[in-house]
């Protein structure tokens, strides 16, 4: 039998916090009650616009986005990295390969240095603008 996961429990306490059934929640989102009760309890894989969709369906605001793109990404076990104007340029696309390929090599320290860095470049606000802040 699977398991519950985040994205499951963040799917369901938002349902009971809005008071909402899983047939109501399975309509607006379109899909069938037994396929969502199944998402949410890790036996069906999350399809790809899921996210997209219940933000959109219930206004959710960035950070609550952003949590439920986390929680899907540790369902699935992957991450998917989105480019823009980048996707043309060799280098950011080269390091995003070079870093998911490699990324289980690294041992805990290492991956702990590389987190505090992001967290520390995402506070300073220079991914934002472009800027090369590191």
């Amino acid at each position: 039998m699977a398991e519950v996961t985040e994205f499951g429990k963040f799917l369901r306490k938002m349902r009971i916090d809005r008071s909402e059934r899983l047939g109501d929640m399975a309509g607006k989102l379109g899909v069938s009650s037994a396929y969502l009760s199944s998402i949410e309890n890790g036996a069906r894989e999350i399809p790809e616009d899921f996210v997209a969709k219940i933000a959109t369906e219930y206004e959710l605001d960035e950070a609550q986005t952003n949590e439920l793109e986390e929680a899907k990404a540790k369902a699935r076990g992957t991450v998917d990295v989105k480019f823009s104007e980048q996707r043309s340029q060799a280098d950011y696309v080269e390091t995003a390969v070079m870093f998911a390929r490699d990324f289980s090599r690294l041992n805990a320290e290492q991956v702990k240095k590389i987190k505090e860095l992001l967290k520390e470049f995402e506070g300073s606000g220079d991914y934002r603008n472009g800027s090369d802040g590191i």
